[in-house]
Protein backbone atom coordinates (compact mmCIF):
# COMPACT_ATOMS: atom_id res chain seq x y z
CA UNK A 1 0.00 0.00 0.00
CA UNK A 2 2.52 2.31 0.42
CA UNK A 3 3.81 2.41 -3.15
CA UNK A 4 0.61 2.85 -3.92
CA UNK A 5 0.56 6.43 -1.59
CA UNK A 6 3.74 6.90 -3.79
CA UNK A 7 2.17 6.38 -6.95
CA UNK A 8 -0.87 8.37 -5.68
CA UNK A 9 1.23 11.53 -4.74
CA UNK A 10 3.31 11.55 -7.77
CA UNK A 11 -0.01 11.53 -10.54
CA UNK A 12 -0.88 14.15 -7.76
CA UNK A 13 1.64 16.47 -8.43
CA UNK A 14 1.60 16.04 -12.40
CA UNK A 15 -2.53 16.71 -12.06
CA UNK A 16 -1.35 20.20 -9.84
CA UNK A 17 1.62 20.98 -12.21
CA UNK A 18 0.25 20.75 -16.13
CA UNK A 19 -3.45 20.96 -15.97
CA UNK A 20 -4.55 23.93 -13.33
CA UNK A 21 -7.62 25.33 -15.05
CA UNK A 22 -7.61 23.55 -17.82
CA UNK A 23 -11.00 21.98 -17.17
CA UNK A 24 -12.80 25.51 -18.09
CA UNK A 25 -14.26 24.79 -20.96
CA UNK A 26 -16.13 21.07 -19.80
CA UNK A 27 -20.01 20.83 -19.69
CA UNK A 28 -21.03 20.34 -16.25
CA UNK A 29 -24.26 18.36 -15.18
CA UNK A 30 -26.02 21.44 -13.45
CA UNK A 31 -27.45 25.30 -15.22
CA UNK A 32 -24.18 24.85 -17.44
CA UNK A 33 -24.65 21.26 -18.22
CA UNK A 34 -27.93 22.63 -19.48
CA UNK A 35 -26.77 25.59 -21.52
CA UNK A 36 -24.32 23.30 -23.29
CA UNK A 37 -27.12 21.22 -24.32
CA UNK A 38 -29.71 23.71 -25.36
CA UNK A 39 -26.96 25.04 -27.80
CA UNK A 40 -25.82 21.79 -29.30
CA UNK A 41 -29.65 21.11 -29.82
CA UNK A 42 -29.96 24.99 -31.41
CA UNK A 43 -27.30 24.22 -33.70
CA UNK A 44 -28.42 21.07 -34.64
CA UNK A 45 -32.07 22.03 -35.66
CA UNK A 46 -31.48 26.30 -36.11
CA UNK A 47 -29.90 27.72 -39.97
CA UNK A 48 -26.92 29.50 -38.53
CA UNK A 49 -26.73 32.92 -38.48
CA UNK A 50 -30.50 33.70 -39.38
CA UNK A 51 -32.50 36.12 -37.67
CA UNK A 52 -34.12 32.94 -35.30
CA UNK A 53 -30.63 31.63 -34.30
CA UNK A 54 -29.58 35.16 -32.90
CA UNK A 55 -32.22 35.93 -31.18
CA UNK A 56 -32.56 32.39 -29.58
CA UNK A 57 -28.78 32.79 -28.24
CA UNK A 58 -29.79 36.24 -27.17
CA UNK A 59 -32.68 34.29 -24.91
CA UNK A 60 -30.44 31.56 -23.73
CA UNK A 61 -28.22 34.49 -22.86
CA UNK A 62 -30.99 36.60 -20.85
CA UNK A 63 -31.73 33.45 -18.89
CA UNK A 64 -27.32 32.30 -18.52
CA UNK A 65 -25.77 35.23 -18.90
CA UNK A 66 -22.50 35.81 -20.98
CA UNK A 67 -21.44 32.54 -20.18
CA UNK A 68 -23.40 31.36 -23.15
CA UNK A 69 -21.21 33.15 -25.55
CA UNK A 70 -18.23 31.21 -24.71
CA UNK A 71 -20.40 28.05 -24.43
CA UNK A 72 -21.10 28.82 -28.31
CA UNK A 73 -17.37 29.17 -29.49
CA UNK A 74 -16.37 25.98 -27.52
CA UNK A 75 -19.48 24.17 -28.96
CA UNK A 76 -18.49 25.68 -32.88
CA UNK A 77 -14.62 25.66 -32.74
CA UNK A 78 -13.33 24.34 -29.50
CA UNK A 79 -12.10 28.22 -28.89
CA UNK A 80 -11.81 28.62 -25.09
CA UNK A 81 -12.83 32.20 -24.47
CA UNK A 82 -13.59 33.89 -20.80
CA UNK A 83 -17.23 35.15 -21.00
CA UNK A 84 -16.47 38.69 -21.43
CA UNK A 85 -13.80 37.99 -24.00
CA UNK A 86 -16.37 35.55 -25.49
CA UNK A 87 -19.27 38.36 -25.92
CA UNK A 88 -16.49 40.84 -27.69
CA UNK A 89 -16.13 38.42 -30.26
CA UNK A 90 -19.37 37.34 -30.70
CA UNK A 91 -20.29 40.85 -31.49
CA UNK A 92 -17.41 41.46 -33.81
CA UNK A 93 -18.83 38.33 -35.45
CA UNK A 94 -22.07 39.38 -36.08
CA UNK A 95 -20.16 42.48 -37.56
CA UNK A 96 -18.17 40.60 -40.13
CA UNK A 97 -21.22 38.45 -40.73
CA UNK A 98 -23.16 41.03 -41.48
CA UNK A 99 -20.14 42.55 -43.83
CA UNK A 100 -19.82 39.48 -45.55
CA UNK A 101 -23.69 38.51 -46.44
CA UNK A 102 -23.59 42.77 -48.36
CA UNK A 103 -20.56 42.03 -49.87
CA UNK A 104 -21.62 38.19 -51.30
CA UNK A 105 -25.33 39.36 -51.46
CA UNK A 106 -26.81 35.96 -50.14
CA UNK A 107 -27.13 34.69 -46.65
CA UNK A 108 -24.05 33.30 -45.08
CA UNK A 109 -23.70 30.59 -42.61
CA UNK A 110 -22.25 31.78 -39.45
CA UNK A 111 -19.79 28.66 -39.38
CA UNK A 112 -18.45 30.56 -42.74
CA UNK A 113 -18.48 33.44 -40.93
CA UNK A 114 -16.29 32.63 -37.45
CA UNK A 115 -13.99 30.66 -39.87
CA UNK A 116 -12.63 34.07 -41.52
CA UNK A 117 -13.71 35.98 -38.60
CA UNK A 118 -10.85 33.70 -36.30
CA UNK A 119 -8.30 33.35 -39.57
CA UNK A 120 -8.51 36.74 -41.37
CA UNK A 121 -10.05 39.38 -38.10
CA UNK A 122 -8.66 38.25 -34.99
CA UNK A 123 -6.49 35.10 -35.71
CA UNK A 124 -7.18 32.36 -33.12
CA UNK A 125 -7.23 29.62 -35.85
CA UNK A 126 -4.19 28.72 -37.33
CA UNK A 127 -4.36 25.17 -38.91
CA UNK A 128 -8.36 24.76 -39.13
CA UNK A 129 -9.70 21.48 -40.05
CA UNK A 130 -13.40 20.64 -41.50
CA UNK A 131 -14.88 17.55 -40.00
CA UNK A 132 -18.78 16.66 -38.98
CA UNK A 133 -19.32 17.77 -35.43
CA UNK A 134 -20.87 14.53 -34.55
CA UNK A 135 -17.75 12.68 -35.68
CA UNK A 136 -15.66 15.11 -33.52
CA UNK A 137 -17.52 14.66 -30.39
CA UNK A 138 -17.59 10.58 -31.17
CA UNK A 139 -13.69 10.83 -31.20
CA UNK A 140 -13.53 13.50 -28.35
CA UNK A 141 -15.78 10.93 -26.27
CA UNK A 142 -13.76 8.00 -27.33
CA UNK A 143 -10.46 10.05 -26.00
CA UNK A 144 -11.61 10.52 -22.58
CA UNK A 145 -12.78 6.79 -21.75
CA UNK A 146 -10.89 3.64 -20.32
CA UNK A 147 -11.74 1.28 -23.46
CA UNK A 148 -11.39 -1.75 -20.70
CA UNK A 149 -13.89 -0.29 -18.28
CA UNK A 150 -15.79 2.16 -20.20
CA UNK A 151 -15.70 4.83 -17.52
CA UNK A 152 -14.08 8.01 -17.73
CA UNK A 153 -10.39 7.31 -17.77
CA UNK A 154 -7.62 9.00 -16.07
CA UNK A 155 -7.07 12.35 -18.73
CA UNK A 156 -11.13 13.46 -18.19
CA UNK A 157 -10.79 13.21 -14.23
CA UNK A 158 -7.66 15.59 -14.21
CA UNK A 159 -9.79 18.15 -16.67
CA UNK A 160 -12.67 17.76 -14.48
CA UNK A 161 -11.18 17.79 -10.90
CA UNK A 162 -10.24 20.94 -11.68
CA UNK A 163 -13.03 22.53 -12.88
CA UNK A 164 -15.26 21.03 -10.33
CA UNK A 165 -12.52 23.00 -7.54
CA UNK A 166 -13.00 26.07 -9.36
CA UNK A 167 -16.91 26.03 -9.41
CA UNK A 168 -17.17 24.50 -6.10
CA UNK A 169 -14.88 28.07 -5.07
CA UNK A 170 -17.04 30.11 -7.33
CA UNK A 171 -20.77 28.98 -5.89
CA UNK A 172 -18.87 27.95 -2.26
CA UNK A 173 -20.24 24.45 -1.95
CA UNK A 174 -18.47 21.79 -0.99
CA UNK A 175 -16.78 19.31 -3.34
CA UNK A 176 -16.65 15.38 -2.18
CA UNK A 177 -13.95 13.02 -3.59
CA UNK A 178 -14.55 9.29 -3.54
CA UNK A 179 -10.81 6.93 -4.01
CA UNK A 180 -11.84 3.31 -4.67
CA UNK A 181 -9.16 -0.13 -4.51
CA UNK A 182 -9.85 -3.50 -5.22
CA UNK A 183 -8.59 -5.07 -1.84
CA UNK A 184 -5.77 -8.00 -3.02
CA UNK A 185 -6.32 -7.63 -6.55
CA UNK A 186 -2.69 -8.94 -7.22
CA UNK A 187 -3.72 -12.09 -5.32
CA UNK A 188 -6.57 -12.15 -7.43
CA UNK A 189 -4.87 -11.89 -10.51
CA UNK A 190 -2.30 -14.81 -9.42
CA UNK A 191 -5.24 -17.50 -9.01
CA UNK A 192 -7.50 -16.44 -11.78
CA UNK A 193 -4.96 -15.25 -14.39
CA UNK A 194 -5.29 -11.46 -16.06
CA UNK A 195 -8.32 -12.18 -18.51
CA UNK A 196 -10.34 -12.83 -15.81
CA UNK A 197 -8.85 -9.67 -13.44
CA UNK A 198 -9.79 -7.88 -16.68
CA UNK A 199 -13.60 -9.23 -16.84
CA UNK A 200 -13.48 -8.47 -12.84
CA UNK A 201 -12.34 -4.83 -13.66
CA UNK A 202 -15.01 -4.31 -16.20
CA UNK A 203 -17.46 -5.77 -13.82
CA UNK A 204 -16.39 -3.37 -11.40
CA UNK A 205 -16.37 -0.31 -13.73
CA UNK A 206 -20.38 -0.98 -14.23
CA UNK A 207 -20.97 -1.54 -10.47
CA UNK A 208 -19.42 1.50 -9.36
CA UNK A 209 -20.64 3.35 -12.03
CA UNK A 210 -24.26 2.50 -11.31
CA UNK A 211 -23.68 3.61 -7.81
CA UNK A 212 -23.48 6.95 -8.97
CA UNK A 213 -26.39 9.75 -8.98
CA UNK A 214 -26.16 11.71 -12.57
CA UNK A 215 -24.31 14.45 -11.05
CA UNK A 216 -21.43 12.29 -10.41
CA UNK A 217 -18.90 11.53 -12.35
CA UNK A 218 -17.03 8.11 -12.14
CA UNK A 219 -13.71 7.59 -13.55
CA UNK A 220 -10.79 4.94 -13.86
CA UNK A 221 -7.94 6.16 -11.72
CA UNK A 222 -5.28 3.49 -13.09
CA UNK A 223 -4.80 0.00 -12.43
CA UNK A 224 -7.41 -1.40 -10.52
CA UNK A 225 -8.37 2.17 -9.04
CA UNK A 226 -11.75 4.07 -9.65
CA UNK A 227 -12.38 7.65 -8.59
CA UNK A 228 -16.16 9.34 -8.21
CA UNK A 229 -15.94 12.78 -8.23
CA UNK A 230 -19.31 14.13 -6.32
CA UNK A 231 -19.99 17.88 -6.61
CA UNK A 232 -22.35 19.85 -4.33
CA UNK A 233 -21.90 17.20 -1.91
CA UNK A 234 -21.37 17.32 1.79
CA UNK A 235 -18.34 14.42 3.47
CA UNK A 236 -21.80 12.22 4.67
CA UNK A 237 -23.26 12.52 0.84
CA UNK A 238 -20.57 11.02 -0.63
CA UNK A 239 -20.13 8.29 1.55
CA UNK A 240 -23.54 7.46 1.20
CA UNK A 241 -22.30 6.93 -2.59
CA UNK A 242 -19.26 5.61 -1.28
CA UNK A 243 -21.21 2.84 0.52
CA UNK A 244 -23.73 1.96 -2.35
CA UNK A 245 -20.51 1.06 -4.34
CA UNK A 246 -18.79 -0.57 -1.84
CA UNK A 247 -21.52 -3.08 -1.26
CA UNK A 248 -22.30 -3.22 -4.76
CA UNK A 249 -19.60 -4.84 -5.02
CA UNK A 250 -19.42 -7.21 -2.18
CA UNK A 251 -23.16 -8.49 -3.22
CA UNK A 252 -22.20 -9.04 -6.68
CA UNK A 253 -22.25 -12.94 -7.25
CA UNK A 254 -18.36 -12.76 -8.20
CA UNK A 255 -18.43 -17.43 -7.78
CA UNK A 256 -15.54 -18.81 -5.92
CA UNK A 257 -13.82 -16.14 -5.24
CA UNK A 258 -15.37 -12.59 -3.33
CA UNK A 259 -14.64 -9.13 -4.65
CA UNK A 260 -14.30 -6.43 -2.08
CA UNK A 261 -13.30 -2.38 -2.12
CA UNK A 262 -11.99 -0.05 -0.19
CA UNK A 263 -12.95 3.56 -0.19
CA UNK A 264 -11.47 6.81 0.85
CA UNK A 265 -13.50 10.10 0.97
CA UNK A 266 -12.70 13.46 1.37
CA UNK A 267 -14.15 16.85 1.11
CA UNK A 268 -12.89 20.50 -0.43
CA UNK A 269 -12.78 22.74 1.28
CA UNK A 270 -13.38 21.09 4.38
CA UNK A 271 -10.01 18.66 3.98
CA UNK A 272 -7.84 19.97 1.50
CA UNK A 273 -7.11 23.90 0.01
CA UNK A 274 -6.85 22.62 -3.71
CA UNK A 275 -7.11 19.76 -6.02
CA UNK A 276 -4.04 18.22 -5.39
CA UNK A 277 -4.32 18.42 -1.73
CA UNK A 278 -7.42 16.73 -2.25
CA UNK A 279 -6.71 13.81 -4.17
CA UNK A 280 -3.96 13.18 -1.16
CA UNK A 281 -6.65 13.19 1.37
CA UNK A 282 -9.10 10.87 -0.13
CA UNK A 283 -5.46 8.46 -0.81
CA UNK A 284 -4.95 8.96 2.86
CA UNK A 285 -8.63 8.15 4.25
CA UNK A 286 -8.28 5.38 1.56
CA UNK A 287 -5.20 4.30 2.99
CA UNK A 288 -6.86 4.12 6.63
CA UNK A 289 -9.33 2.04 5.24
CA UNK A 290 -7.18 -1.17 3.87
CA UNK A 291 -5.21 -0.72 7.38
CA UNK A 292 -8.37 -1.30 9.36
CA UNK A 293 -9.24 -4.48 7.26
CA UNK A 294 -10.22 -3.18 3.73
CA UNK A 295 -14.01 -3.72 2.54
CA UNK A 296 -14.79 -0.51 3.72
CA UNK A 297 -15.56 3.34 3.86
CA UNK A 298 -13.69 5.42 5.46
CA UNK A 299 -13.69 9.47 6.03
CA UNK A 300 -10.79 11.36 6.50
CA UNK A 301 -10.11 12.81 9.44
CA UNK A 302 -12.99 10.47 10.97
CA UNK A 303 -15.47 13.23 11.03
CA UNK A 304 -18.56 13.39 8.62
CA UNK A 305 -18.11 17.25 8.84
CA UNK A 306 -17.28 18.82 5.40
CA UNK A 307 -16.09 21.80 6.98
CA UNK A 308 -13.35 22.23 8.84
CA UNK A 309 -14.06 23.64 12.22
CA UNK A 310 -11.31 26.11 12.99
CA UNK A 311 -10.57 27.59 16.63
CA UNK A 312 -10.85 31.43 16.34
CA UNK A 313 -12.46 34.11 18.77
CA UNK A 314 -13.98 36.31 16.20
CA UNK A 315 -16.15 39.42 17.73
CA UNK A 316 -19.54 40.21 16.79
CA UNK A 317 -23.41 40.80 17.33
CA UNK A 318 -26.55 38.81 17.04
CA UNK A 319 -30.31 39.38 17.07
CA UNK A 320 -32.74 37.08 18.60
CA UNK A 321 -36.58 37.04 16.93
CA UNK A 322 -37.29 39.51 19.60
CA UNK A 323 -34.94 41.89 17.42
CA UNK A 324 -32.91 41.99 20.92
CA UNK A 325 -28.95 43.09 20.15
CA UNK A 326 -26.26 41.08 22.33
CA UNK A 327 -22.90 40.80 21.82
CA UNK A 328 -20.66 37.28 20.80
CA UNK A 329 -17.51 35.93 21.04
CA UNK A 330 -17.19 32.70 18.82
CA UNK A 331 -14.92 29.44 19.98
CA UNK A 332 -14.62 27.79 16.63
CA UNK A 333 -16.37 28.58 13.22
CA UNK A 334 -16.64 27.61 9.70
CA UNK A 335 -19.17 28.27 6.89
CA UNK A 336 -21.60 25.88 7.89
CA UNK A 337 -21.93 26.32 11.75
CA UNK A 338 -20.46 27.86 14.65
CA UNK A 339 -19.67 28.06 18.67
CA UNK A 340 -20.05 31.36 20.63
CA UNK A 341 -20.09 32.60 24.16
CA UNK A 342 -23.18 34.61 24.25
CA UNK A 343 -24.69 36.20 27.93
CA UNK A 344 -28.26 35.69 26.62
CA UNK A 345 -30.27 32.74 26.35
CA UNK A 346 -31.44 31.50 23.42
CA UNK A 347 -34.09 28.69 22.75
CA UNK A 348 -33.50 25.50 20.99
CA UNK A 349 -34.03 25.50 17.01
CA UNK A 350 -34.53 29.21 17.06
CA UNK A 351 -33.24 31.66 14.75
CA UNK A 352 -30.89 34.22 15.07
CA UNK A 353 -29.27 36.83 12.78
CA UNK A 354 -25.68 37.35 13.52
CA UNK A 355 -23.04 39.62 12.03
CA UNK A 356 -19.43 39.28 12.46
CA UNK A 357 -16.30 41.06 12.38
CA UNK A 358 -12.98 39.97 10.15
CA UNK A 359 -10.24 41.36 12.09
CA UNK A 360 -7.94 43.19 8.49
CA UNK A 361 -11.62 43.58 6.96
CA UNK A 362 -13.56 46.77 6.22
CA UNK A 363 -16.50 45.16 6.56
CA UNK A 364 -18.25 42.11 8.64
CA UNK A 365 -19.94 39.00 7.64
CA UNK A 366 -23.70 38.40 8.24
CA UNK A 367 -25.69 35.08 8.50
CA UNK A 368 -29.02 33.51 10.02
CA UNK A 369 -28.39 30.13 11.97
CA UNK A 370 -30.62 28.13 13.48
CA UNK A 371 -29.45 27.22 17.23
CA UNK A 372 -28.37 23.47 17.57
CA UNK A 373 -27.32 23.92 21.18
CA UNK A 374 -28.86 26.21 23.56
CA UNK A 375 -27.25 27.97 26.62
CA UNK A 376 -30.17 27.74 28.69
CA UNK A 377 -29.80 27.15 32.63
CA UNK A 378 -27.93 28.75 35.09
CA UNK A 379 -24.16 29.95 34.30
CA UNK A 380 -24.39 28.59 30.78
CA UNK A 381 -23.04 30.84 28.07
CA UNK A 382 -22.02 28.49 25.16
CA UNK A 383 -24.59 27.95 22.45
CA UNK A 384 -23.93 26.62 18.93
CA UNK A 385 -25.76 27.47 15.38
CA UNK A 386 -25.89 25.63 11.90
CA UNK A 387 -25.52 28.11 8.94
CA UNK A 388 -29.09 28.43 7.14
CA UNK A 389 -28.26 31.86 5.20
CA UNK A 390 -25.20 32.99 3.54
CA UNK A 391 -24.53 34.99 0.74
CA UNK A 392 -21.90 33.30 -1.50
CA UNK A 393 -19.64 36.91 -1.29
CA UNK A 394 -19.67 36.00 2.57
CA UNK A 395 -19.13 32.59 2.68
CA UNK A 396 -16.18 32.64 -0.23
CA UNK A 397 -14.55 35.73 2.16
CA UNK A 398 -14.97 33.90 5.67
CA UNK A 399 -13.47 30.55 3.96
CA UNK A 400 -10.91 32.68 2.74
CA UNK A 401 -10.41 34.28 6.51
CA UNK A 402 -10.29 30.56 7.97
CA UNK A 403 -7.97 29.29 5.11
CA UNK A 404 -5.50 31.87 6.59
CA UNK A 405 -5.88 31.46 9.96
CA UNK A 406 -5.89 27.62 9.69
CA UNK A 407 -2.45 27.75 7.43
CA UNK A 408 -0.99 30.11 10.59
CA UNK A 409 -1.65 27.94 13.19
CA UNK A 410 -1.35 24.31 11.58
Amino acid sequence: MAEKVSSHAARADRLARGLSGAGAGLAVPTAEGDVARSLSELVESAVLGGEEFRARIEALRAAHGESVYAHLFELLCHLRLEPGEAKQHWDGLLAHHRSLESRWGSPVDLRVSLTSYFLDVHPRLHDPTIIERRQLEQTRAFAYRDELTGLRNYRFFELYLYHEIDRSRQYAWPLSLVLLDVDDFKSYNDRHGHSAGNEALATLGRLVAESCRKVDIAARYGGEEFVIIVPATTKMGAEVVAERARQAVAAHPWGTAGVTISAGVATFPGDAGDGEELVQRADEALYAAKARGKNRVHLYGESRRSHARVPVQLVGRLRTPSKESHSVTTLDVSDAGLRFDCDVELAQESLIELTLDLPGCDRGISLVGRVVQSNRGAGEREAAIRVVELSAVDRRRLLDYLRKVGDTTG
